[in-house]
């Protein structure tokens, strides 16, 4: 468990000093989520949840339909800017360098901008649950 949270937590540095595993990937048509880490966490702490990071990536006016988590979700801005409409109360605008959250089972949606988006997404979550649920 500590070795797997030491991967995760190198990797999101790698992230915020500006290096991305990923900078040289063409984006597709359609949205991309590649799981990138999961495991659960310490039982006597967090009873049923476990950690998972995904990439997410956008094309250019790209979007993904309205949709909720069993957890909350962290996010870290690669590359692009993309709009995360929560429910109908609120957005988060997305832009390289930045961080946002979109708390617990919340209604939500992403749509790029015209440059697309990837977004690091870390999400701790209730264990054995599918990823997401569509609305």
């Amino acid at each position: 468990m500590r070795n797997n949270l030491l991967y995760v937590l190198l990797f999101i540095s790698f992230s915020f000093s500006g290096y991305s595993l990923f900078k040289h990937e063409q984006l597709s048509e359609e949205p991309k989520v590649t799981n990138l880490f999961e495991t659960e966490l310490d039982r006597q702490f967090t009873p049923d949840r476990e950690v998972r990071v995904d990439l997410v990536e956008l094309p250019p006016g790209g979007r993904l339909e309205r949709h909720w988590h069993p957890g909350e979700e962290f996010h870290y801005y690669l590359e692009g800017d993309v709009e995360i409409r929560i429910d109908v109360d609120s957005s988060i605008m997305g832009k390289a360098g930045k961080v946002g959250h979109v708390p617990f089972k919340r209604l939500h949606e992403a749509v790029a901008g015209p440059q697309g988006a990837k977004v690091l997404v870390f999400r701790v979550h209730t264990k054995g649950e599918p990823w997401r649920y569509k609305d």
